[in-house]
Protein backbone atom coordinates (compact mmCIF):
# COMPACT_ATOMS: atom_id res chain seq x y z
CA UNK A 1 0.00 0.00 0.00
CA UNK A 2 3.06 2.27 0.00
CA UNK A 3 2.03 3.95 -3.25
CA UNK A 4 -1.43 4.98 -1.99
CA UNK A 5 -0.82 5.70 1.72
CA UNK A 6 1.47 7.98 3.68
CA UNK A 7 4.21 6.28 5.69
CA UNK A 8 2.62 7.01 9.08
CA UNK A 9 -1.00 6.22 8.13
CA UNK A 10 -1.43 2.68 9.50
CA UNK A 11 -5.21 2.74 9.04
CA UNK A 12 -4.74 3.39 5.34
CA UNK A 13 -1.97 0.85 4.94
CA UNK A 14 -3.92 -1.90 6.75
CA UNK A 15 -7.54 -1.60 5.62
CA UNK A 16 -10.16 -3.53 7.59
CA UNK A 17 -11.33 -6.08 5.01
CA UNK A 18 -14.18 -8.48 5.70
CA UNK A 19 -13.17 -10.69 2.77
CA UNK A 20 -12.23 -10.83 -0.88
CA UNK A 21 -14.55 -9.94 -3.70
CA UNK A 22 -16.78 -12.36 -5.58
CA UNK A 23 -14.75 -14.75 -7.70
CA UNK A 24 -15.64 -16.64 -10.86
CA UNK A 25 -13.44 -19.70 -11.25
CA UNK A 26 -12.25 -21.18 -14.51
CA UNK A 27 -12.88 -18.02 -16.54
CA UNK A 28 -10.64 -15.26 -17.87
CA UNK A 29 -11.11 -12.20 -20.03
CA UNK A 30 -9.23 -12.53 -23.31
CA UNK A 31 -9.54 -8.90 -24.35
CA UNK A 32 -9.19 -5.53 -22.70
CA UNK A 33 -6.09 -6.23 -20.56
CA UNK A 34 -4.57 -2.92 -19.49
CA UNK A 35 -1.69 -4.05 -17.31
CA UNK A 36 -0.10 -7.35 -16.34
CA UNK A 37 2.01 -7.97 -13.23
CA UNK A 38 4.02 -10.92 -11.92
CA UNK A 39 4.53 -11.96 -9.18
CA UNK A 40 1.65 -10.40 -7.27
CA UNK A 41 -0.85 -11.43 -4.59
CA UNK A 42 -4.58 -11.48 -5.24
CA UNK A 43 -5.15 -8.57 -2.80
CA UNK A 44 -2.48 -6.43 -4.45
CA UNK A 45 -4.01 -7.26 -7.84
CA UNK A 46 -7.38 -5.89 -6.71
CA UNK A 47 -5.69 -2.80 -5.28
CA UNK A 48 -3.90 -2.16 -8.57
CA UNK A 49 -7.26 -2.29 -10.36
CA UNK A 50 -8.79 0.31 -8.02
CA UNK A 51 -5.99 2.80 -8.64
CA UNK A 52 -5.83 2.27 -12.44
CA UNK A 53 -8.15 4.24 -14.68
CA UNK A 54 -10.69 2.18 -16.67
CA UNK A 55 -9.97 -1.04 -14.74
CA UNK A 56 -13.22 -2.88 -14.03
CA UNK A 57 -12.12 -6.45 -13.28
CA UNK A 58 -9.11 -8.67 -12.70
CA UNK A 59 -7.80 -11.97 -14.00
CA UNK A 60 -5.64 -13.90 -11.54
CA UNK A 61 -3.66 -17.07 -12.15
CA UNK A 62 -2.52 -18.54 -8.85
CA UNK A 63 0.03 -20.92 -10.41
CA UNK A 64 2.00 -17.99 -11.81
CA UNK A 65 0.85 -15.33 -9.31
CA UNK A 66 -0.09 -13.46 -12.46
CA UNK A 67 -2.38 -10.42 -12.29
CA UNK A 68 -4.26 -8.86 -15.22
CA UNK A 69 -6.05 -5.54 -14.88
CA UNK A 70 -8.96 -5.61 -17.32
CA UNK A 71 -11.21 -2.94 -18.80
CA UNK A 72 -14.72 -3.39 -20.22
CA UNK A 73 -14.80 -3.20 -24.01
CA UNK A 74 -17.79 -1.61 -25.72
CA UNK A 75 -18.92 -5.02 -26.94
CA UNK A 76 -18.06 -6.78 -23.68
CA UNK A 77 -14.95 -8.79 -22.90
CA UNK A 78 -14.42 -12.00 -24.80
CA UNK A 79 -14.30 -14.79 -22.23
CA UNK A 80 -12.38 -18.07 -22.31
CA UNK A 81 -12.54 -21.23 -20.26
CA UNK A 82 -9.29 -21.48 -18.28
CA UNK A 83 -8.99 -23.84 -15.33
CA UNK A 84 -5.90 -21.98 -14.08
CA UNK A 85 -7.66 -18.63 -13.82
CA UNK A 86 -10.11 -16.79 -11.61
CA UNK A 87 -11.93 -13.59 -12.51
CA UNK A 88 -13.46 -10.95 -10.29
CA UNK A 89 -15.46 -7.75 -10.83
CA UNK A 90 -13.73 -4.95 -8.91
CA UNK A 91 -17.04 -3.55 -7.64
CA UNK A 92 -17.37 -6.62 -5.37
CA UNK A 93 -14.20 -5.62 -3.48
CA UNK A 94 -13.91 -3.05 -0.72
CA UNK A 95 -12.84 0.31 -2.02
CA UNK A 96 -10.66 0.93 1.04
CA UNK A 97 -7.97 -1.11 -0.74
CA UNK A 98 -7.27 2.00 -2.82
CA UNK A 99 -6.33 4.08 0.24
CA UNK A 100 -5.96 7.77 -0.53
CA UNK A 101 -6.60 7.00 -4.21
CA UNK A 102 -10.11 5.65 -3.58
CA UNK A 103 -11.76 8.59 -5.32
CA UNK A 104 -9.19 9.39 -7.96
CA UNK A 105 -10.24 10.84 -11.31
CA UNK A 106 -7.21 9.86 -13.38
CA UNK A 107 -7.63 9.83 -17.14
CA UNK A 108 -7.29 6.94 -19.58
CA UNK A 109 -3.73 5.63 -19.64
CA UNK A 110 -3.01 6.76 -16.07
CA UNK A 111 -2.94 5.38 -12.54
CA UNK A 112 -3.19 7.07 -9.13
CA UNK A 113 -0.26 7.45 -6.75
CA UNK A 114 -0.21 9.09 -3.33
CA UNK A 115 1.88 12.25 -3.30
CA UNK A 116 4.31 11.81 -0.42
CA UNK A 117 5.02 15.57 -0.36
CA UNK A 118 1.48 16.35 0.72
CA UNK A 119 -1.83 14.69 1.46
CA UNK A 120 -3.08 14.39 -2.10
CA UNK A 121 -2.81 11.91 -4.92
CA UNK A 122 -1.30 12.42 -8.35
CA UNK A 123 -1.98 10.78 -11.71
CA UNK A 124 0.94 9.25 -13.61
CA UNK A 125 1.21 7.53 -16.99
CA UNK A 126 0.76 3.76 -16.62
CA UNK A 127 -0.20 2.13 -19.91
CA UNK A 128 -0.75 2.71 -23.63
CA UNK A 129 -4.16 3.95 -24.72
CA UNK A 130 -5.86 1.96 -27.44
CA UNK A 131 -4.24 -0.82 -29.43
CA UNK A 132 -1.32 -0.78 -31.89
CA UNK A 133 -2.11 -0.76 -35.60
CA UNK A 134 -1.10 -4.25 -36.74
CA UNK A 135 -3.02 -5.12 -39.94
CA UNK A 136 -2.91 -8.75 -41.03
CA UNK A 137 -1.32 -9.85 -37.75
CA UNK A 138 -2.39 -11.39 -34.43
CA UNK A 139 -0.89 -11.29 -30.93
CA UNK A 140 1.35 -14.29 -30.23
CA UNK A 141 1.39 -14.11 -26.42
CA UNK A 142 0.22 -16.93 -24.13
CA UNK A 143 -2.09 -14.71 -22.08
CA UNK A 144 -2.82 -12.08 -24.72
CA UNK A 145 -1.75 -8.47 -25.23
CA UNK A 146 -0.85 -6.18 -22.33
CA UNK A 147 -0.23 -2.43 -22.37
CA UNK A 148 2.48 -1.99 -19.73
CA UNK A 149 4.88 0.87 -20.47
CA UNK A 150 8.19 -0.17 -22.06
CA UNK A 151 6.86 -3.65 -22.81
CA UNK A 152 6.72 -5.51 -26.11
CA UNK A 153 4.05 -7.88 -27.39
CA UNK A 154 4.99 -10.56 -29.90
CA UNK A 155 2.94 -10.94 -33.09
CA UNK A 156 2.56 -13.41 -35.94
CA UNK A 157 1.26 -12.73 -39.43
CA UNK A 158 -2.07 -14.10 -40.62
CA UNK A 159 -2.17 -16.96 -43.08
CA UNK A 160 -1.09 -15.82 -46.53
CA UNK A 161 1.17 -13.05 -45.17
CA UNK A 162 4.86 -12.92 -44.31
CA UNK A 163 6.67 -11.00 -41.57
CA UNK A 164 9.07 -8.16 -42.33
CA UNK A 165 10.95 -6.66 -39.40
CA UNK A 166 11.04 -7.50 -35.71
CA UNK A 167 7.73 -9.18 -34.70
CA UNK A 168 6.91 -6.88 -31.78
CA UNK A 169 4.68 -3.93 -30.94
CA UNK A 170 6.17 -1.96 -28.04
CA UNK A 171 4.30 0.30 -25.62
CA UNK A 172 6.80 3.12 -25.18
CA UNK A 173 6.87 5.71 -22.41
CA UNK A 174 4.92 7.91 -21.97
CA UNK A 175 2.25 5.75 -23.65
CA UNK A 176 2.71 5.50 -27.42
CA UNK A 177 2.80 2.32 -29.47
CA UNK A 178 5.73 1.56 -31.79
CA UNK A 179 5.20 -1.31 -34.24
CA UNK A 180 8.47 -2.88 -35.41
CA UNK A 181 7.10 -5.00 -38.25
CA UNK A 182 4.63 -5.23 -41.08
CA UNK A 183 2.89 -8.21 -42.64
CA UNK A 184 2.95 -8.26 -46.44
CA UNK A 185 0.91 -10.53 -48.64
CA UNK A 186 2.79 -13.51 -49.99
CA UNK A 187 3.03 -13.10 -53.73
CA UNK A 188 2.44 -16.07 -55.97
CA UNK A 189 4.66 -16.38 -58.99
CA UNK A 190 2.45 -15.53 -61.92
CA UNK A 191 5.27 -15.33 -64.46
CA UNK A 192 5.87 -18.58 -66.29
CA UNK A 193 8.80 -20.66 -65.11
CA UNK A 194 9.35 -18.97 -61.75
CA UNK A 195 9.97 -21.02 -58.62
CA UNK A 196 8.54 -19.74 -55.32
CA UNK A 197 9.59 -20.36 -51.75
CA UNK A 198 9.29 -18.31 -48.56
CA UNK A 199 12.40 -16.30 -49.42
CA UNK A 200 12.15 -15.47 -53.11
CA UNK A 201 10.73 -15.99 -56.62
CA UNK A 202 13.50 -17.10 -58.96
CA UNK A 203 13.94 -18.33 -62.50
CA UNK A 204 17.08 -19.76 -64.07
CA UNK A 205 17.72 -18.47 -67.63
CA UNK A 206 20.07 -20.84 -69.42
CA UNK A 207 20.56 -18.61 -72.46
CA UNK A 208 23.97 -16.97 -71.90
CA UNK A 209 23.95 -13.16 -71.78
CA UNK A 210 26.29 -10.46 -70.51
CA UNK A 211 25.33 -8.68 -67.28
CA UNK A 212 23.58 -5.65 -68.84
CA UNK A 213 21.64 -7.81 -71.30
CA UNK A 214 20.72 -10.27 -68.56
CA UNK A 215 19.44 -7.41 -66.40
CA UNK A 216 17.33 -6.09 -69.29
CA UNK A 217 15.94 -9.58 -69.88
CA UNK A 218 14.86 -9.88 -66.24
CA UNK A 219 13.33 -6.41 -66.23
CA UNK A 220 11.24 -7.25 -69.28
CA UNK A 221 9.77 -10.07 -67.19
CA UNK A 222 8.94 -7.66 -64.34
CA UNK A 223 11.97 -8.48 -62.21
CA UNK A 224 15.72 -8.00 -61.83
CA UNK A 225 18.88 -9.98 -61.67
CA UNK A 226 18.89 -11.62 -58.28
CA UNK A 227 20.39 -9.92 -55.24
CA UNK A 228 21.70 -12.14 -52.44
CA UNK A 229 20.79 -10.30 -49.25
CA UNK A 230 20.33 -13.04 -46.64
CA UNK A 231 21.86 -16.39 -45.73
CA UNK A 232 18.49 -18.07 -46.25
CA UNK A 233 18.45 -16.72 -49.79
CA UNK A 234 21.95 -18.02 -50.43
CA UNK A 235 21.05 -21.46 -49.07
CA UNK A 236 17.94 -21.61 -51.26
CA UNK A 237 19.96 -20.79 -54.38
CA UNK A 238 22.62 -23.41 -53.63
CA UNK A 239 19.89 -26.01 -53.05
CA UNK A 240 18.29 -25.02 -56.34
CA UNK A 241 21.59 -25.45 -58.18
CA UNK A 242 22.81 -28.63 -56.53
CA UNK A 243 22.13 -30.73 -59.65
CA UNK A 244 23.42 -28.13 -62.15
CA UNK A 245 26.94 -27.28 -63.33
CA UNK A 246 26.50 -23.77 -64.72
CA UNK A 247 28.02 -20.57 -63.37
CA UNK A 248 25.30 -18.03 -62.46
CA UNK A 249 25.42 -14.23 -62.57
CA UNK A 250 24.14 -12.49 -59.46
CA UNK A 251 23.91 -8.73 -58.97
CA UNK A 252 26.19 -7.31 -56.30
CA UNK A 253 26.62 -3.74 -57.53
CA UNK A 254 25.00 -1.26 -59.90
CA UNK A 255 24.47 -1.39 -63.64
CA UNK A 256 27.80 0.20 -64.63
CA UNK A 257 29.48 -2.30 -66.93
CA UNK A 258 32.88 -1.54 -65.41
CA UNK A 259 31.80 -2.71 -61.98
CA UNK A 260 32.33 -6.20 -60.62
CA UNK A 261 29.55 -8.73 -60.96
CA UNK A 262 29.12 -11.80 -58.80
CA UNK A 263 29.35 -15.37 -60.04
CA UNK A 264 28.28 -18.53 -58.29
CA UNK A 265 30.41 -21.46 -59.35
CA UNK A 266 28.62 -24.69 -58.49
CA UNK A 267 31.94 -26.52 -58.68
CA UNK A 268 33.28 -24.45 -55.80
CA UNK A 269 31.96 -22.65 -52.73
CA UNK A 270 31.24 -18.97 -52.25
CA UNK A 271 31.09 -16.12 -54.75
CA UNK A 272 33.57 -15.14 -57.44
CA UNK A 273 34.19 -11.61 -58.73
CA UNK A 274 33.96 -11.11 -62.47
CA UNK A 275 33.94 -8.08 -64.76
CA UNK A 276 30.36 -7.62 -65.91
CA UNK A 277 31.34 -7.68 -69.60
CA UNK A 278 34.08 -10.29 -69.53
CA UNK A 279 32.09 -13.36 -70.56
CA UNK A 280 28.69 -14.78 -71.40
CA UNK A 281 27.03 -16.74 -68.66
CA UNK A 282 23.67 -18.11 -67.53
CA UNK A 283 21.79 -16.02 -64.98
CA UNK A 284 19.02 -15.87 -62.36
CA UNK A 285 16.03 -13.55 -62.56
CA UNK A 286 14.14 -12.63 -59.41
CA UNK A 287 10.48 -11.67 -59.74
CA UNK A 288 9.83 -8.84 -57.28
Amino acid sequence: MDDVCSADDDKCKKPNLSGVGMIEKGKCSLTGVLLRFRPMTLLDCAKKCFITSQCTSINYRQNWKLCDLVMSNDDGNEMADDSTCIRSNITTWQKSLAGKCADHNCEEGQKCEFNADGNNFKCVEAYCKGLPSTPNAAVDERFGLRRNLDTGNKYKCDSGYKMKGNPFAVCQSPGDWKVLFNCTKKVTCSAEGYKYDAEMHIKLESSPLKWADAQQNCQQQGGNLIRITTKNKWDSIILYLKDLSDNIIVQLNGVNSQQTCGLINTQQTGLEDENCNSRYISFFCENL
